[in-house]
């Protein structure tokens, strides 16, 4: 399945557009992750990313897929947090991927049908060279998943913590996203935003997009009182 958003609703999988690589700000507990990852000689092999919710698990494994699908490659993202979208027979044909991205794997904790579909495509894509990348909140160690031996490749995998933003980093995020807009983002500003705003990084980036569109709309710039004026703070 490719990147490109017409090939990803039939199953109601969508890759957010705004989920790249460049869009991507490193902390420095990211580095070696994101350098492998974007890495020109990443090999075929089973990648596990960990991390709270938004430090970027979802980010990433989107952002790999479109690095690949640029090439022509064939990608599938597969979040399992909504798998009533689709159904594990969508794995059988995984000797045709070139990279497979399995978001929300501690989603199917109580799930056996998708546990063993998952298994047995590892087990298909270890004779093929096909990367794999798993995703969850937890260590591979903490997975309460009931298939013992899904468990134990998952603890075999190159295993990374991904490093959730602290508030000044978040800041910083916001300011880079919004730089990429071409949005003059004051610290006075994005320090009012953040007082005020969900604390995540997804909620921040929300109310950035927001902010973006209704300052175009009325040929204004980022102020404090037009942020109050269209986020109602």
């Amino acid at each position: 399945m490719n990147s490109d958003s017409t090939s990803q609703l039939p199953l109601g999988i969508r890759l957010n557009d705004e989920a790249t690589f460049a869009n991507f700000l490193v902390s420095p507990g990211n580095k070696h992750l994101f350098d492998v990852l974007t890495g020109t000689l990443l090999s075929a092999q089973l990648i596990y990313l960990w991390g709270a919710e938004g430090s970027g698990r979802s980010h990433l494994l989107q952002a790999l897929c479109h690095s690949y699908a640029k090439s022509g490659a064939s990608t599938l993202y597969l979040p399992l947090i909504g798998r009533q979208d689709f159904a594990p027979q969508i794995l059988e044909h995984s000797r045709a991927m070139s990279v497979i991205c399995v978001d929300d794997l501690d989603a199917v904790a109580t799930d056996i049908v998708w546990q063993e579909a998952i298994f047995h495509c590892l087990n298909e894509t270890a004779e093929t060279n096909v990367l794999f990348v798993v995703a969850a909140s937890c260590a591979p160690r903490d997975l309460l998943l009931s298939l013992a031996d899904l468990l134990s490749r998952m603890q075999k995998g190159l295993i990374f913590q991904l490093q959730a933003a602290d508030d000044g980093f978040k800041k910083q995020i916001l300011q880079y996203r919004a730089n990429l807009r071409g949005i003059s983002f004051s610290d006075q500003v994005c320090n009012y935003i953040l007082h005020r705003a969900d604390r995540s990084l997804a909620g921040l980036i929300a109310v950035l997009e927001r902010l973006d569109s209704e300052s175009f709309q009325r040929q204004r710039r980022l102020t404090v009182p037009l942020v109050k004026d269209v986020m109602g703070w």
